[in-house]
């Protein structure tokens, strides 16, 4: 998690190689967890305006057991997506993500979307506030 200005921040992946760090994908995690999110047919329309995030969710030190996860170990990254709407219906203040999650494979440089994480992404889609 690097800050970018302003308050906001951005999730970089790197990886050693010859002594140093260097980029290990072209774009930051983040915009590439967006584009994966954005290419879904299930989120493609969700337009979202401010307070937008990317997280990576705690538990790669154990392969995310607590998540109830039994993946190979040093493999996956969980990232946490969230963000809000400015143009929403008049009855609703605030509607956006929260915590849509999705998995990224360190072998093979994609992204995908677990059975175990359907439920609360169908949740995630239909976070709102009401007044």
């Amino acid at each position: 998690m690097q800050k970018t200005g302003s308050g906001e921040q951005d999730l970089y992946l790197y990886h050693l190689e010859n002594g140093a760090f260097v980029n290990a994908t072209k774009r930051s995690l983040s915009d590439l967890a967006w584009a994966y999110f954005h290419g879904r047919p299930d989120t493609r329309k969700m337009k979202l305006d401010y307070h937008i995030a990317a997280n990576l969710v705690k538990g790669v030190e154990d392969a995310y057991r607590d998540l109830g996860a039994s993946w190979p170990a040093n493999r996956y990254l969980v990232i946490s997506l969230s963000g809000e709407m400015d143009k929403h219906p008049k009855n609703v203040a605030v509607k956006g993500l929260a915590d849509w999650r999705c998995r990224y494979d360190l072998k093979t440089g994609t992204f995908d979307v677990p059975e175990m994480f359907a439920k609360g992404n169908a949740e995630a889609l239909t976070w709102e506030i009401r007044r």
